[in-house]
């Protein structure tokens, strides 16, 4: 895998990216919208106890800032706003953060198919692209749902235990599964 640190390709800049003789066979994107809302769900759920700490928090040093009798509650709502700023934020940020990344997420990211290689660009906080070359004995998995994904590599990595992770890399919940699926198969097949 490559990672290369320039500003994603645009739907005509692939060639930028590719090797002589490298060809253009498929290019895409996610389909707008949430596509896992469990993982979704279960993030937001995790995130109201912050923010409702931190929205308690943070009317608690209000209260003091503005009905302040003398200096000692001054300080303390000063310490209370100052204190529910990240409870707020980390709340904020899982509560209604997952909604907006999950539903915005194709906006950030590209997908590419040569005859040589799969291309991944993504632009959230850094630009990358990340390429995989497809070989002739990767198994490659068609996912069929409300959108498709099709997986062309597993990576694995070790994790801080030394327990071995595999990680499944793919176009993930594009439209047209099957089409990509088959141009696949026939690259792998032109490598034997």
């Amino acid at each position: 895998m490559i990672r290369r640190f320039f500003e994603p390709p645009k739907h005509d800049r692939w060639d930028d990216y590719f090797e002589p003789g490298e060809v253009l066979l498929w290019q895409g994107a996610p389909e707008p919208g949430p596509h896992s809302y469990i993982g979704t769900i279960a993030i937001s759920a995790f995130g109201i106890p912050f923010f409702i700490a931190g929205l308690t928090t943070a009317g608690m040093g209000l209260g003091h800032l503005f009905g302040a009798s003398g200096l000692s509650d001054f300080g303390t709502g000063l310490f209370l706003t100052a204190f529910s700023v990240p409870f707020l934020g980390v709340g904020t940020a899982m509560t209604f953060g997952t909604w907006l990344y999950a539903a915005n997420s194709h906006k950030f990211t590209r997908y590419a198919l040569s005859n040589k290689r799969a291309y991944l660009a993504t632009s959230l906080f850094k630009h990358s692209i990340a390429t995989h070359t497809i070989a002739a004995d990767d198994p490659v998995t068609l996912v069929q749902g409300r959108t498709d994904s099709v997986r062309f590599k597993s990576i694995s990595a070790r994790d801080s235990d030394g327990d071995v992770k595999f990680q499944k890399v793919g176009f993930e919940n594009i439209k047209d599964g099957p089409e990509v699926y088959a141009l696949i198969r026939q690259v792998q097949r032109e490598q034997q």
